[in-house]
């Protein structure tokens, strides 16, 4: 069994109880339900007959005794659909809240083999598809429970009413089992439609300089007019088990008004409406079968990013990197420079270094330092947030919990001055609480690249680690910002691995380590 597999079959087992409750109550409100109407429609054609019989007939019609059942079981369906309701969501709930960060930590920490867009339809559609699955445990309890209810029922007019409706039930379970296709959730679809959508995002500026609007809106809208077309299909399959029900439903009642014509109207009543409730009651039934293959490709699309082996422990030397047959020491006073052309891959280096890719995809590098790493990355991703949501990222729940509101706060200015962000920080409206928008969009290309510097900053770590952390700058700035990182270093006692091409702050590292040709060329054969 995969690991994704065993580990929602636990998520399963640990809520089985609460399942239990759910199918039970979805079974007894079925039964109710069913009850009642039958009940109802014998009552009122009942009173109706006594009524136009006349006055004595209708002071010896017994009214008390049915409307009591009628409001008991009206109470009991409501009571019953509560806590159906209440058990089946809170499991699916708890199930979920487990299975979700149990997903996200295993995506996290290993290569995605499919693209952003997909896993974010598989981490949110198909995941919210368990979620129904979960809940729609209790459909078979309640079809089960309406159709043994309502045949019960129906033999009270006579056994061969009873036959009659079984017999149109069983046709329409099986007419739609041939008939009715698998229903679709355009979910591929979709999944296409959020990548191209991810892919497009950052290049906006540069469809906008090269007149590229029309270009790429006609692809977004061919990938539109798929997923409008899956969905329609969807809906037309959903529709489809409807009518079918209604025709069956309809020569089922005819018949039974045929062959039932002389029966006591009070009991015909009852049957016909016992029968109707009987169709309804196979609704959730078809709608499980018709969303069991639905539930499993959703499962299976799922497991396959659950499924993903983890990157396997590194060799751990202390604070040596072992590169190239080489060590260097990263301890507190190492400053480390990763030297090579551009495309050698230095930044594939410390991402291995940082745990983002396993060790293996780096040819050359055989063990790694046993740091805590707090890492600038190259491309300076940010938050669609705040710039203090953004800092914060470098501290653990744990560690701001640990603070004053103002030591916090003072550690987040100290990390923008020495970033030589603090004084555009404090000139906005907002200051920390200032919105920076999708990607940072309100800040400049400089800006953005030291606000993930004061981040990195911010985070106590044993080595700062910093890709490429002046492109961008002016040459006053960089001059600025590189030396108060020398500061800061001196200050925390912090190893520094840095890769740049820029002269400024390369004279902030005593020791280099280069990646050359032979490495670039042994990375792409590999």
């Amino acid at each position: 069994m995969s690991a994704f597999k065993a580990y929602f079959a636990d998520l399963k087992r640990r809520q089985r109880s609460s399942l239990i409750v759910a199918s039970v109550c979805a079974a007894g409100v079925s039964i109710a339900a069913t009850t009642l109407l039958g009940l109802s429609g014998w009552f009122l054609a009942g009173a109706a007959i006594a009524g136009a019989a006349g006055g004595a007939v209708m002071m010896a019609f017994n009214y008390l005794l049915p409307s009591a059942a009628i409001r008991g079981l009206a109470i009991a369906r409501t009571v019953m659909r509560y806590f159906e309701r209440l058990s089946g969501h809170t499991a699916a709930f708890r199930a979920l809240a487990e299975l979700r960060p149990w997903l996200y930590e295993r995506v996290s920490r290993t290569p995605l083999r499919v693209s952003q867009g997909e896993a974010s339809a598989r981490l949110v559609q198909d995941v919210g598809q368990l979620e129904n699955a979960l809940v729609a445990q209790s459909h078979w309890a309640s079809a089960l429970g309406g159709l043994i209810a309502a045949l019960f029922l129906i033999t009270l007019l006579s056994p061969v009413a009873s036959i009659i409706a079984a017999a149109g039930i069983g046709t329409l379970i099986g007419l739609s089992r041939r008939v009715v296709p698998t229903p679709t959730t355009g979910l591929p679809e979709l999944g296409a439609l959020k990548n191209s959508m991810h892919e497009t995002l950052p290049f906006l500026p540069d469809i906008a300089a090269y007149r590229l609007s029309e270009r790429v809106m006609a692809r977004l809208t061919e990938q539109e007019a798929t997923l409008l077309a899956a969905r329609e299909a969807q809906a037309r399959t959903e529709s489809l088990p409807v009518g079918l029900n209604l025709g069956v439903l309809a020569a089922t009642l005819s018949l039974i008004v045929l062959t039932h014509a002389h029966a006591a109207m009070p009991m015909l009543a009852l049957g016909l409406l016992v029968t109707t409730v009987a169709f309804e009651a196979t609704g959730p039934l078809l709608k499980a079968m018709a969303q069991k293959r639905l539930f499993a490709e959703a499962e299976a699309r799922v497991a396959e990013l659950g499924d993903v082996e983890a990157v396997p422990p590194a060799p751990r030397t202390g604070s040596v990197l072992r590169f190239g047959g080489q060590d260097y020491d990263l301890g507190p006073q190492a400053r480390l420079l990763i030297r090579g052309a551009s495309g050698s891959g230095k930044t594939r280096l410390i991402e291995a270094l940082i745990g983002l890719r396993p060790m293996e995809e780096v040819p050359g590098l055989t063990a790694l330092p046993d740091l805590r790493f707090s890492l600038s990355p190259q491309d300076a991703p940010t938050l669609n947030g705040t710039i203090g949501d953004n800092l914060l990222m470098a501290l653990s729940p744990q560690e701001i919990a640990a603070e004053t509101p103002e030591s916090l706060t003072a550690r987040v200015w100290a990390a923008l001055e020495a970033a030589k962000l603090k004084t555009r920080v404090a000139a906005m409206p907002k200051g920390l609480h200032q919105w920076i928008g999708d990607g940072g969009v309100t800040l400049s290309g400089g800006e953005r690249k030291r606000l993930c510097l004061a981040r990195a900053l911010l985070r106590p770590a044993e080595v700062l680690v910093l890709d490429e952390p002046t492109e961008g700058l002016d040459a006053v700035t960089e001059a600025a910002v590189t030396e108060a990182v020398e500061a800061h270093l001196k200050r925390n006692g912090q190893g520094l691995i840095l890769v740049s091409h820029r002269s400024g702050p390369r004279r902030l590292c005593n020791q280099e380590l280069v990646v050359d040709a032979a490495f670039q060329i042994s990375r792409h054969v590999g």
